[in-house]
């Protein structure tokens, strides 16, 4: 419990507005990008697999984005 309690007060703490508004992007674009994987994958879409693995990268770099804006604290 010890190594939690800093994580735990920094997503606890006050944001600066750069890395919330940065967040905000983050999660638009990266909720974009997923429900076009999810829309291809139910419907059948046969999308170009490049385009399928962008997509996914897309994904994981906002998520990473979003996680570390969400960790910054003034």
């Amino acid at each position: 419990m010890i190594v939690m309690n800093p994580i735990i007060e920094r997503l606890n703490a006050k944001s600066p507005k750069f890395f919330i508004q940065l967040k905000k992007y983050a999660i638009k674009i990266g909720g974009s990008c997923a429900a076009v994987l999810v829309a291809n994958s139910t419907m059948n879409l046969n999308l170009n697999s490049v385009l399928i693995t962008g997509l996914g990268y897309v994904v994981a770099t906002c998520v990473a984005v979003a996680g570390t804006s969400q960790l910054t604290k003034e």
